[in-house]
């Protein structure tokens, strides 16, 4: 093989694991995204178990009731 093909052959190379790397990219993305959401599903279900009690109530400003 001339460097003239293994020009060709490297370039080809190149160009097919440039895309490899950018569907790679896209599916980490996408897999990240659900892993996002599946921590969301967790934290949203530990606060429903938490007992009533223990779930802070929303503060409040009297002031602002009161000149209403």
């Amino acid at each position: 093989m001339d460097t003239t093909q293994l020009r060709e052959n490297f370039k080809t190379q190149l160009a097919e694991i440039e895309g490899k790397i950018v569907k790679i990219q896209e599916e980490l993305a996408k897999a990240q995204e659900y892993k996002l959401k599946l921590q969301g599903g967790l934290e949203t279900l530990d606060l429903l178990s938490q007992e009533p009690e223990s779930i802070p109530a929303p503060e409040v400003d009297v002031t602002e009731i009161e000149d209403k």
